[in-house]
């Protein structure tokens, strides 16, 4: 290696380090130049959140089961009396609405017409026979009269022969005839009473007869009645199984008619939903979870309940509804689900019938019924204020409270019973908060959207 390059080689070995050394001291001049760092301590602020005051109010709970509407009445019509089908209504057709008293099919009335006159002619016979027995009575009161007449006179006689004896002014002989002639009279007299006391006997057998035959003009008069169908009340034919000329027997099917005035609905409710509404019950504390009411006092003690009930159709306008009545709540469970059974009745739902709107309520159409109970006290808060089972309030200082709580929940509303639930605090929190951590700071403001919601709710409840 020649001398210039070793020289050049030991110029730059050497430059490197010299740079890095004059680096750290200018940065070593530049950190103890600068002031004294001043530690400062910030003020803690809390979380926004919005609140609402949780307050008792007195709500009607309302709780919400499903059912299907069936008819109040289903008439299974059948034959009374057999024989040839002479006449069927044109109208008797599945879904056809008939009025009351409507003829709808006529049996041939031939031979029944024959047997009511045999059975008229049987009774005009027996009460023949009973006016003869009434003239035969008299007649034997009259002999009967005569003859205990003739006895007298026979033994008024006989007396004074038996004087005329003693004086021998008669014959004994005569005396004797005149004995007989009373004894006779005696044995007439013995004869026609016995037949006289005989014939209330023979009356009453006649009076028997004459019973037989006016019940079997009545039985031959209700069988020519039977021939003839008619509708007892406004009915919608539900089925029909008879034609003209078809001979039917005794018992067979016709026709099936429900009734339009009333329809039920057996909606279904669970049993949590059910105890709610019994503790507004006006019932004996230990009948307080009897739901099993059945007889002559069902109006009466549903009154007593003060449940009211309003239904709608599932899938349709929630506005458009029927005012129901509750007739009486189910005696056992439903094996299936669980829940118990509240029969519900709207009354002429065809009178309702508003064309594209409120249909007619028949068998079938799957029903959504909203069962209302007695005012009670509870306190009110929104449901979007429940998270997982628990609820967020504003406690002392401002501090966060996590509450858990079980309650109803009723449309947009959570239902708390005051009786069962304690609140640390009055101020609810409305709005999200993430995360929730107990005892964090807060910065609450008062939620006018949710107080104004909360207000509407309660007037429309």
């Amino acid at each position: 290696m020649s001398q210039t390059n070793k020289t050049s080689w030991l110029s730059r070995f050497w430059a490197l380090p010299l740079v890095v050394a004059m680096g750290v001291v200018i940065a070593l001049v530049i950190i103890k130049s600068r002031p004294q760092m001043q530690h400062q301590v910030s003020a803690e602020t809390g979380v926004p959140v919005t609140t609402l005051q949780v307050a008792e109010y007195e709500v009607r709970p309302t709780v919400t089961g499903y059912g299907e509407v069936e008819p109040d009445i289903l008439l299974d019509v059948r034959a009374e009396v057999a024989g040839k089908v002479v006449y069927v209504h044109p109208q008797l057709k599945q879904g056809v609405l008939l009025p009351a008293g409507t003829l709808v099919v006529q049996i041939d009335d031939s031979d029944y017409v024959l047997a009511l006159k045999k059975a008229q002619a049987t009774l005009a016979q027996n009460r023949a026979n009973l006016a003869e027995q009434d003239i035969t009575r008299q007649d034997a009161e009259l002999d009967l009269k005569l003859a205990k007449d003739k006895l007298s006179l026979a033994s008024k006689e006989l007396v004074r022969f038996e004087q005329l004896l003693k004086k021998r002014s008669v014959a004994q002989s005569q005396v004797d005839s005149q004995r007989n002639a009373v004894l006779q009279a005696r044995q007439e007299v013995q004869s026609l009473q016995n037949s006289l006391d005989a014939l209330p006997y023979t009356t009453e057998v006649l009076r028997a007869q004459l019973e037989i035959a006016e019940a079997e003009v009545a039985a031959q008069e209700l069988n020519l009645e039977r021939t003839q169908i008619r509708l007892p009340f406004d009915a919608r034919i539900a089925s029909q199984s008879v034609e003209t000329d078809q001979y039917v027997g005794l018992n067979a099917s016709l026709f099936s008619a429900q009734t339009i005035d009333k329809v039920l609905i057996n909606a279904q409710f669970a049993l949590p939903q059910m105890r709610l509404l019994s503790k507004g019950f006006d019932l004996p504390a230990e009948q307080a979870d009897v739901f099993i009411q059945e007889g002559a006092e069902t109006d009466t003690l549903m009154r007593r309940l003060g449940l009211t009930a309003r239904v709608s159709l599932v899938g349709n306008d929630a506005r458009v509804n029927w005012e129901a009545k509750v007739e009486r709540i189910s005696n056992n469970l439903d094996p299936a689900s669980r829940t118990v059974g509240v029969i519900v009745s709207v009354a002429r739902p065809y009178e309702q019938v508003e064309p594209g709107l409120k249909p007619p309520l028949i068998d079938g159409m799957y029903m959504q019924v909203e069962l209302q109970g007695r005012a009670q006290a509870f306190l009110v808060v929104p449901r979007t204020a429940l998270h997982e089972g628990e609820l967020y309030l504003a406690g002392e200082g401002q501090t966060l409270i996590r509450q858990p709580v079980e309650g109803f929940a009723q449309q947009q509303m959570l239902l708390l019973d005051p009786q069962q639930i304690r609140l640390p605090s009055d101020q609810v929190i409305t709005s999200d908060l993430f995360p929730a951590v107990s005892g964090m700071l807060l910065a609450p403001q008062t939620d006018a959207g949710a107080q104004q919601v909360l207000a509407d709710w309660l007037e429309a409840h």
